[in-house]
């Protein structure tokens, strides 16, 4: 079986992830020139929106507006990123676990506003899961709007607006995977046909049919 995983925010902690790319912005300026790392921080947590701008350009622009060598602040956030291990729920790699001990594929589908597939391809190799992935889609378009064989696959993801688009799909099952923590999460969905979880570890996996002939 063929199942598609969002990943900001589904199997990696991105609200973190953000907190943690502000503070290292912050405390590079404020060891360069003296400010006071706490007002640096309020001020990149107040002007920086993480679902459409590109994190290297606020970090280069916020380095030039206090005088500091941009590529050692962006520098910073790369390396913030690369280091993103951590960042992934422990119940989402045991499931990945299980996929691969089940004999299923699975694939990371995950959007992106044009201009951040270079960040988006960053988090997913500092992340360490992809080794678990048969395959890797970063698109600009909607996820219910790709060539996929949608009725033939399991996608799992947090957002209300994807996740109504893919059970208009017709895809063999929507999986919201709803984190206590995620800001999309106080959004009710209408569709009683879309499964909701708190855990990956509660997602009952789909029978293979070799495992079915072994029987």
């Amino acid at each position: 079986m063929n199942y598609y995983l969002d990943f900001d925010n589904t199997l990696y902690e991105t609200a973190r992830l953000t907190q943690l790319m502000l503070e290292s912005i912050a405390k590079g300026i404020a060891d360069s020139n003296g400010k006071n790392v706490e007002v640096l921080l309020n001020e990149a947590k107040g002007s920086f929106d993480s679902t459409n701008d590109n994190i290297f350009s606020f970090a280069s622009n916020m380095a030039k507006r206090y005088n500091v060598d941009s590529e050692i602040i962006v520098g910073k956030v790369k390396s913030t990123i690369d280091n993103g291990e951590e960042l992934v729920f422990d119940d989402a790699k045991r499931f990945l676990e299980r996929l691969k001990g089940n004999g299923d594929k699975a694939h990371v589908l995950t959007y992106v506003p044009k201009g951040n597939q270079e960040y988006q391809m960053r988090k997913l190799m500092g992340s360490g899961l992809m080794k678990y992935f048969e395959g890797t889609i970063v698109t600009t378009e909607y996820k219910f709007l790709l060539d996929l064989n949608y009725e033939n696959g399991v996608f799992i993801d947090d957002d209300p607006r994807d996740l109504n688009g893919l059970a208009s799909k017709n895809a063999k099952r929507v999986i919201r995977m709803r984190k206590p923590n995620n800001k999309r999460s106080v959004f009710d969905l209408d569709n009683k046909q879309i499964e909701e979880y708190t855990s990956f570890d509660d997602i009952q996996l789909e029978k293979n049919k070799s495992q079915d002939i072994q029987r």
